[in-house]
């Protein structure tokens, strides 16, 4: 255990050290909380369990796993404790299902959009926030075997809410954590086959393409 908790600790070092090699020189400038401000998330996405489970052991058998997920935010701050703006997010799934041995699903992702108001409190160079937003999602199953069907989708209305922890690096800059939790409220699922026909159905815990999702990492961004 030694060896790998002194490889782990060497790069968690040298990040530390990056950080605060960074913050250094402009430990006196103050943060300037107005204005525009761009930010991104990088990360990883997860599974949350909606109207449908994120597993099965029906004809279908297996769980959708975590992959990788995306984020964008562009509002203004007109106060030093609240932004309003538009988020954009991309978030993978790792699909691992089998129908009689085969797989079902050879990828997974959502899309959305939203409105949000962003609470903020600022305490020295570090904000706190908590962000709340409605908005439109659509999640798209792809299939493995097209000869059986090509993708299983559902769409419609989304909230989005999420804490962040940000410390700014200059002036402007700023870098941190955030964690988006998507919830999809999805009346239907879809699913499209080769003959260019959709079949629509309510959703239930036997549709993959129902369920929530999550998306944590590293935030990064600025005011301008």
């Amino acid at each position: 255990m030694q060896p790998i908790t002194r490889k782990l600790s060497i790069p968690l070092a040298l990040g530390l050290a990056t950080v605060v090699g960074l913050a250094a020189p402009t430990a006196e400038a103050r943060p300037d909380r107005r204005g525009l401000q761009s930010d991104f998330l990088l990360g990883a996405s997860g599974c949350i369990p909606g109207r449908a489970k994120c597993d099965a052991d029906g004809e279908i058998a297996g769980k959708t796993g975590p992959h990788m997920g995306f984020g964008a935010t562009l509002g203004f701050r007109p106060l030093k404790i609240l932004m309003v703006g538009a988020a954009y997010n991309l978030g993978f799934f790792n699909p691992d299902y089998a129908r009689a041995g085969a797989d079902v699903y050879r990828i997974a992702y959502q899309n959305s959009v939203f409105g949000v108001v962003r609470a903020i409190l600022p305490i020295w160079r570090i904000d706190l926030g908590l962000e709340i937003g409605p908005g439109w999602s659509r999640q798209t199953f792809r299939a493995t075997d097209k000869t059986i069907f090509t993708k299983s989708h559902s769409q419609g209305f989304a909230m989005k809410m999420g804490p962040i922890v940000d410390i700014f690096l200059t002036k402007r800059f700023f870098i941190g954590a955030k964690v988006d939790f998507i919830f999809n409220f999805h009346n239907q699922v879809c699913t499209d086959n080769p003959d260019s026909t959709r079949v629509c159905v309510r959703t239930s815990e036997n549709d993959q393409a129902a369920v929530h999702q999550v998306i944590g990492g590293l935030h990064l961004g600025s005011v301008f």
